[in-house]
């Protein structure tokens, strides 16, 4: 059976070939397991589920008994300073709407609160030292089948009792104080998204003062707070066809190509082949004398003259005027270089 010859490839380059060959598939390997071990997994990732969103603003209008200085009977909010003395009562609007994202059975409960707050102050440092509660609207507890909720209570502030409260303390126990009313919204809703339950507590208050010449009124007009509800759901990573098909190209190709070279290809050190560099410069320097043939000159019917320097075949050919026909071995490293007379063939032979 024939064996067929090898390619001859620098072993440089064939060494670089097989690195990058096995490179190629130890990476595709180890990507494909890492490919089908995370199909096993199970991926947990957060999910938004429900947004809510508390709304809460205020208006208001300062009642003013009969005085000989102001003739309008009410001050719109914001409309001017508030002369304590001249406050009648306050007419106070509160609002509060809840609006969520989807429709869902909103238990809620809320109440209305009023805190008489004061301080004193010593030594830069303020301390509280008196508190009195008022239960302005009761606590109401409701269900609503939506994704809103909206509030308004109309309270009627009478600042009377509070400025007396604070006028009395101060006289008797001897204490400048700095008194304010608080007066808050207090609200706690429940519902329930997809198995989560969503709770939320809100609070918004405005602050009155109290026991001053003029009487100033702040608090959280038009305060908005959203808020979003996630979920943790569970996934089953899926089979990434694609990145599978490719990673299994790889492995084949980079098989195939190991067993190419291992089995069609052989390594050569051309720089250190003296045989190879001392051929290479005969065929250039001689290009125009040489000609090439596929078949050793037929020698038996002819004296063959050997000559041990190719210098010899040059000047024979020149003598001559024949050319200098050339062939090379295909199973070992050698090559003839003959000129042929007509009884006589001067041949040089380089081998490795």
């Amino acid at each position: 059976m024939r064996t067929r010859k090898k390619i001859k490839i620098r072993k440089s380059i064939r060494y670089f070939c097989l690195a990058s060959v096995i490179v190629i598939l130890v990476a595709s390997c180890a990507h494909l397991f890492k490919v089908l071990l995370a199909t096993e997994d199970i991926s947990v990732k957060n999910e938004e589920i429900y947004s809510y969103e508390n709304k809460f603003n205020y208006d208001y209008k300062v009642n003013l008994i009969k005085n000989p200085y102001i003739e309008k009977e009410y001050l719109d909010m914001n409309e001017n300073a508030y002369i304590t003395d001249l406050i009648q009562s306050i007419d106070l609007n509160l609002n509060y709407k809840y609006q969520g994202n989807v429709e869902s059975n909103i238990d809620y409960e809320y109440s209305v609160k009023g805190y008489l707050n004061a301080t004193y102050t010593k030594d830069g440092e303020e301390q509280k030292v008196w508190q009195k509660e008022y239960k302005l609207v009761d606590t109401k507890k409701e269900t609503n089948k939506s994704n809103t909720i909206d509030l308004q209570e109309k309270l009627k502030i009478n600042l009377k009792e509070q400025n007396n409260l604070v006028k009395q303390f101060e006289q008797d126990l001897g204490i400048n104080l700095d008194a304010k009313y608080l007066i808050v919204l207090n609200i706690k809703t429940t519902t329930e998204v997809e198995g989560e339950k969503v709770d939320n507590t809100y609070a918004s208050s405005l602050n009155i003062d109290l026991a001053e010449k003029t009487t100033k009124i702040s608090g959280d007009n038009n305060k908005q707070d959203k808020k979003y509800i996630s979920k943790e759901i569970e996934q089953q990573l899926e089979f990434n066809i694609v990145s599978i098909f490719i990673s299994v190209a790889l492995i084949v190709f980079s098989v195939l190509q190991l067993r190419y070279i291992f089995r069609k290809t052989i390594s050569t050190n051309h720089i250190k082949n003296e045989y190879r560099q001392e051929l290479n410069r005969i065929l250039r320097l001689c290009q125009d004398k040489i000609v090439q043939v596929s078949t050793p000159v037929d020698m038996k019917n002819e004296r063959i003259v050997d000559v041990k320097d190719f210098g010899e075949i040059i000047k024979v050919s020149e003598e001559l005027f024949k050319p200098i026909l050339y062939w090379s071995s295909k199973d070992k490293e050698e090559a003839w270089f003959s000129v042929v007379s007509s009884h006589v063939t001067y041949r040089y032979v380089l081998k490795k």
